[in-house]
């Protein structure tokens, strides 16, 4: 799939055209450059995204022990975009720079998880609860994003891929930045199987073998949180890849986290591998003369139609089982 998503785009090329400008000896000298500077670094991001989607994902439906959570339900992602769409939006000159954003993001991230852990802590709701907490706390977060773009509609045309969620323009530099926080974050969250294994025993079970809920509760929501503001930063909202990996590892290994989180980062990795490789075959055509009659459709929008139509059998599933 990977070598598909080398070869294919706007300009497609042959597996020998492929090969030799893999080996720094082009056919054509602009080959070199479409894959060296282009391609091999936005597979690379494509891979650790997804692995890092993929695990928040396994981790917040350990921890709510609930199917449907991913981070886009739970708020993560929502407050991750706002913090970022601000910064965006408003900030100017060396306040730009490309290693800034993912911090920013990861506040906005951690801030909507403590909101979610504070507001169901405090009204003494079950784990199970927490999803709907994030999923009112994310309309709202999601309402003051429209009023920040709408006050600054300049700044809409360049946020809106970012938005949606793409992997066009993603070069080395994205690579820079973003494997050092998969690095760190994607460690922590295999560590901490064990962790989400003993909040499976339920509360009670789990505090009879010394484990302090609550925290190891907030400490896998912020991992969770981490790992997604990491990956938004750098691609964007792209929604439903922390749902379907998650959901199609468990079927294959079960709930045990020590087995369940590496393979659902390894499933999502090759499912946003696998919806940039369709996001680059498929070129719209504008009628439209101020803008490029050609476009290519942005990643988000491809996991968007594999991902709703996904989500919707896992709620009639569900309901079906209740009855």
């Amino acid at each position: 799939m990977s070598i598909f998503n080398l070869i294919t785009g706007k300009v497609t090329l042959s597996l020998t055209e492929f090969y030799y400008a893999l080996l720094g000896n082009p056919l054509i000298d602009f080959h070199e450059k479409i894959i060296w500077n282009l391609r091999i670094p936005r597979g690379i991001v494509a891979i650790v995204a997804g692995g890092m989607l993929g695990l928040a994902g396994a981790i917040l439906q350990s921890v709510t022990r609930n199917e449907l959570a991913e981070p886009g339900i739970l708020g993560v992602t929502s407050g991750s975009v706002l913090f970022a769409v601000v910064w965006l939006t408003y900030s100017d000159g060396i306040s730009l720079s490309p290693y800034l954003l993912p911090i920013i993001s990861c506040i906005g991230g951690l801030f909507i998880t403590f909101a979610v852990f504070y507001i169901s802590s405090q009204s003494k709701l079950g784990h199970r609860q927490i999803a709907l907490v994030g999923v009112i706390l994310s309309s709202i977060l999601q309402s003051f994003t429209t009023f920040v773009l709408l006050g600054n509609q300049e700044a809409l045309g360049n946020i809106l891929l970012w938005i949606i969620g793409s992997l066009n323009g993603r070069i080395w530099i994205h690579v820079e930045i973003l494997v050092p926080i998969a690095i760190v974050s994607i460690t922590i969250g295999l560590c901490s199987a064990a962790i989400a294994n003993g909040l499976r025993l339920g509360d009670h079970q789990a505090s009879l073998i010394g484990l302090n809920v609550k925290r190891a509760r907030l400490f896998l929501l912020s991992t969770a949180a981490i790992l997604t503001a990491g990956a938004i930063s750098v691609v964007g909202a792209i929604g439903f890849i922390g749902l379907i990996g998650p959901h199609i590892a468990k079927k294959i290994v079960g709930e045990d986290a020590r087995k369940h989180f590496p393979l659902s980062a390894l499933i999502s990795s090759f499912l946003l591998v696998l919806s940039d490789a369709i996001a680059q075959s498929l070129v719209l055509t504008l009628p439209i003369e101020q803008f490029s009659s050609e476009v290519q459709l942005p990643t988000g929008a491809i996991t968007a139609l594999l991902g709703a139509p996904f989500f919707m059998y896992l709620l009639s599933n569900k309901r079906r089982r209740k009855h």
